[in-house]
């Protein structure tokens, strides 16, 4: 701005001259780039989807930074691009009618300092990329194509020579020939970017995980939609990793894997990065064919906290709500609240898993230490679900329980019930569960239960609706046994200790209450 006061300093002594060179000034520093608009076609960009163009869309996205910030623009048309760099104060738009297709030539990514599978490590820079960046946006009713293919049969093959190889673990590096010297691209890839929005794209065939922001805080991603094949492996839809106030609202995802998951570091590198995901809302989405609509974990090392889900329709997932962590991750999953959802054709439609890892020993104490998990403070409310295989699977650690479970207002229509153990502090109230097989409610190994106006229109013969093992100060009240009620509750092993029953309407079962091996202190009002 100096040079041009300059410059109208003297436009009185020579008009003409200095008018005319002011507008030569201006035009050629982009001020006359149309307002800050920096379009790639003026950059030689071919959007013929055959002709590279990474090198025009780079120069784009590096002169609007150098001027100060803008909107890059994909006009519409087909463009190939192997990774653009973004920088700050961009916002790079591809307006509806224009793809940008990922280039399979896999040994063109370069590789970036990055995070895979919760660990520090280098990775295969993604079709967009970001490192330290702020306010940048990607934006526009275009599409982003990952052509993906090449990538997940790269990915396999490199599975299997890990495989061959021995390698269980995440922490080592390929071996030698593999495919992938890295783990693959992302679509959108950012870290430690702040003020990020990402609006109405389209984006198909990822390579792995679709949107990734890493360490970045203040996102938005609004009104995207996420398509890949189911069969395609790892491609998660939306995964904030070690994130800070991020909103994900009115997104349409259909994946491979993941719908949504947050995540904050695998293990030891997790701990010692120790960044969690937190203050996270996901809000008006519709997810479908994920293995999860929703996941929390299993990277959990962070810590991940205040989130909450509501308004989204969820339809044939593999699980709804997810929560998964392990021993060996330690820090803590809390303040977690999802309502009014809606789910249909899911396979488990609550779900909380603290043995993700495999065969561990789901019995045995384990010394708590800082590699010991826990989860606390989780409430699911106003959800209802038809053609559901397992209403809930809730497994805490003996040496670390569930504490502070709620269910509240939850109507499944599922073969099976809930099937809940090891939890402190569990209130269930108003939950209606049309199971067809075994008890609409199983609960072992709990302590301090509240079960209220529990029901079930479709008692099992020969089943009770609600078995409890080796449970401690439990109240069962308000509760209804419909025609056709065999046994209404059933207490397993020798362990139970003060289990009420209060205020129930149990007449029309046959067996309204039975108590087996030992078990003490009863009080019975029905």
């Amino acid at each position: 701005m100096n040079l041009y006061t300059g410059v109208l300093q003297r436009i009185q002594a020579k008009p003409i001259i200095w008018v005319g060179l002011l507008f030569f000034c201006m035009s050629v520093s982009g001020v006359f780039a149309r307002s800050g608009y920096y379009n790639v076609l003026d950059y030689g960009a071919v959007p013929d989807g055959e002709t590279l163009c990474s090198r025009a869309i780079q120069n784009a996205v590096d002169d609007c930074a150098e001027s100060g910030g803008g909107t890059v623009v994909i006009p519409p048309g087909d463009y190939l691009s192997r990774p653009i760099f973004l920088k700050s104060h961009i916002n790079f738009k591809i307006e509806t009618g224009a793809t940008l297709i990922a280039d399979t030539t896999i040994d063109a990514y370069p590789a970036i300092d990055g995070r895979a599978g919760g660990i520090e490590r280098k990775v295969y820079a993604s079709l967009l990329t970001g490192h330290h960046l702020d306010h940048i946006s990607i934006t526009g009713g275009g599409t982003l194509e990952g052509q993906g293919q090449p990538w997940w049969n790269a990915h396999r093959k490199t599975k299997m020579l890990r495989r061959q190889a021995g390698i269980t673990e995440r922490e080592p590096e390929n071996p030698q020939g593999s495919p992938l010297k890295w783990p693959r691209p992302k679509m959108v890839n950012l870290y430690h970017c702040n003020h990020v929005l990402i609006r109405d794209v389209t984006i198909t065939n990822s390579p792995s995980w679709t949107v990734h922001p890493v360490y970045c805080d203040n996102v938005t991603i609004d009104n995207i939609s996420i398509i890949q094949p189911y069969e395609s492996p790892n491609t998660d839809g939306i995964n904030p990793e070690s994130c800070s106030n991020v909103r994900i609202v009115n997104c349409f995802v259909d994946c491979g894997d993941d719908c949504i998951t947050l995540k904050s570091g695998y293990n030891q590198d997790g701990r010692r990065v120790n960044e969690p995901c937190e203050n996270i809302v996901i809000s008006n989405c519709v997810l479908a064919h994920g293995r999860s609509a929703v996941g929390i974990g299993s990277e959990t090392s962070g810590g991940i906290w205040n989130v909450t889900i509501n308004n989204c329709v969820f339809q044939n997932t593999y699980r709804g709500l997810r929560i998964k962590t392990a021993r060996g991750r330690g820090n803590v999953v809390r303040d977690i609240r999802a309502a009014n959802i809606i789910m249909d054709n899911v396979e488990t439609a609550i779900s909380l898993d603290m043995y993700y890892d495999g065969n561990d020993e789901q019995y045995t104490v384990k010394p708590v230490d800082e590699t010991t998990p826990f989860l606390k403070n989780i409430s699911y409310s106003h959800i209802t679900g038809t053609d559901i295989k397992y209403a809930a699977k809730i497994t805490g650690l003996p040496e670390a329980p569930i504490e502070n479970l709620q269910f509240i207002d939850i109507d499944l229509q599922a073969e099976t019930g809930i099937q809940a153990r090891f939890l402190d502090n569990v209130d269930f109230h108003n939950i209606e569960i049309q199971a067809q097989k075994g008890s609409a409610f199983a609960i072992s190994h709990a302590s301090i239960v509240d079960l209220d106006e529990i029901t079930t229109k479709t008692p099992v013969p020969g089943e009770p609706v609600i078995a409890l093992e080796n449970v401690k100060d439990v109240q069962v009240r308000n509760c209804t046994a419909v025609k056709g009620t065999g046994i209404f509750l059933e207490l397993r092993g020798n362990k139970n200790q003060k289990i009420s029953l209060i205020d129930n309407l149990l007449e029309k079962a046959q067996i309204p209450f039975r108590a087996k091996d030992g078990s003490s202190v009863v009080i019975q009002k029905y």
